[in-house]
């Protein structure tokens, strides 16, 4: 095992230009506004979060995407305890412009307590006839204590016909008694064959350690029924790591994001590369450190954001020092580093990255973009798409909110996935969107868009 020092190893040199958006193709998408009740509770200043968390997938029935959109902070029962909004896209000859969006239901937070974020984190398990969502609630009180968190899973059917998508809750999981604080569910990712479901707890305490270490709990599904398999922890633990703040999938290593670990430098971040079957399950079988070295490092927070791009390529973001780096893992030995994507990190660059059909999305939440009146939007924010070429990826184009809010921020939350025909969706969350206010208001109701 090996840990990377990309500034030592790679000599590394920047893949893209460090202000990308200087371009002019960018890309409008269709708009999802938050239901009536969520605009409403906006404007007395109750918001939901619409847009915090979002999941796609592709609907092989209907040729458009199916769009899980989080309100982790929504009202049920008088006080935030969380949604989740289903709607489906419909597109036309591949194209989702023009396009539908029918809402085809709503996950409430049945029987979960006050501030458990229900729709914190989102995941769509491989697409088929019917699939299943893994809705994350991390602030819910369970039997593993208080603010343990929990996940439930669904059964999410592709009916065509008008009407609710049928969908069935499955299995409910949990921490074990004394994960007080956990954040149990507030990431999760699907392995690629949709039979692990990987969940982090990046505020569990280790056993005898320090807390804030992080763990993730991997389970496994057989004959329908699910069941944990392992629990993957760091190999040093230590107080601040959160280790399993980001999850992904690479073929069968799953990456577990660390981006509080300080070892290289307060705050620099580190990947984990763990076996995701087999004997070996569970075991660490390779680390990437910041791509920097020593000082420079601190603050960056690498491992923040990870994408698998295909089954044996992995995005990493650090977005303390706006930038992502992009590797090739091997079934066999440590990663190899392939290129450096940069780019502001006042923007919040790389602090949200994802990839589908060949191409990495690349967020900045925090950037500044144009509007109707002279000057530019504050955090209005941005995604940065790359393409590749070779073995470096470079800029393509932009993608935007159809009406740019302050403090929008959007791309906070990013998905997308690769059409039947090859292309992809990507979905964007915008949770301080004003696109549904009422004229002239500024309610910060939340929105998401479809590209």
């Amino acid at each position: 095992m090996l840990s990377l020092f990309a500034g030592v190893f790679f000599g590394l040199v920047p893949g893209a230009p460090s202000n990308p958006a200087a371009s002019n193709d960018e890309v409008m998408p269709c708009s999802l506004a938050p239901p009536a009740q969520v605009v409403a509770e906006a404007s007395l200043g109750q918001r939901s979060e619409f847009g915090a968390a979002v999941a796609l997938m592709q609907d092989p029935s209907r040729g458009g995407a199916v769009c899980a959109v989080g309100a982790p902070s929504a009202w049920s029962a008088g006080s935030p305890r969380g949604s989740v909004r289903i709607v489906i896209f419909d597109g036309q000859d591949g194209s989702l412009r023009p396009c539908s969006r029918i809402a085809r239901g709503i996950l409430a937070p049945r029987g979960l307590s006050s501030h458990s974020r229900f729709g914190a984190a989102l995941d769509f398990g491989p697409v088929g006839a019917t699939s299943t969502l893994a809705v994350g609630a991390p602030g819910a009180n369970t039997n593993g204590g208080s603010r343990a968190g929990l996940v439930r899973l669904y059964h999410v059917g592709m009916a065509a016909a008008a009407g609710p998508l049928p969908m069935t809750e499955l299995a409910e999981f949990m921490p074990p008694p004394g994960s007080d604080g956990a954040a149990f569910g507030a990431s999760m990712a699907f392995s690629p064959d949709g039979h692990q479901l990987a969940i982090g707890a990046p505020f569990a305490k280790s056993p005898g350690g320090p807390s804030l270490s992080g763990a993730v709990y991997v389970y496994g599904s057989e004959d329908g029924e699910w069941s944990l398999q392992f629990v993957a922890t760091p190999p040093r633990p230590s107080a601040g790591a959160t280790f399993g703040h980001a999850l992904d999938w690479v073929g069968g290593t799953l990456v577990v994001g660390a981006p509080g670990d300080g070892e290289l430098a307060p705050g620099a971040g580190r990947v984990y590369g763990v076996v995701g079957s087999g004997r070996a399950r569970g075991t660490v079988r390779w680390e990437a450190a910041a791509p920097v070295a020593g000082g420079s490092a601190a603050g960056m927070r690498f491992g923040e954001s990870l994408a698998g791009i295909d089954a044996s390529t992995l995005a990493i973001g650090g977005w303390g020092r706006g930038l992502v780096e992009v590797l090739s893992v091997p079934a066999v030995g440590d990663p190899v580093h392939l290129d450096l994507l940069q780019g502001d990190p006042t923007e919040g660059f790389g602090l949200r990255v994802t990839a589908a059909a060949g191409t990495v999305y690349v967020a900045a939440p925090f950037a500044r973009v144009s509007g109707p009146d002279p000057g530019r939007i504050p955090s209005a924010g941005r995604i940065d798409a790359f393409g590749r070429s070779g073995t470096r990826w470079v800029f393509s184009k932009s993608y935007r909110s159809a009406q740019p809010s302050a403090n929008g921020e959007f791309g906070v939350a990013i998905d997308a996935c690769t059409t039947a025909s090859g292309s992809a969706h990507v979905l964007v969350g915008e949770p301080g969107s004003n696109l549904a206010c009422p004229r002239w208001e500024s309610c910060a109701a939340g929105a998401a868009f479809l590209f």
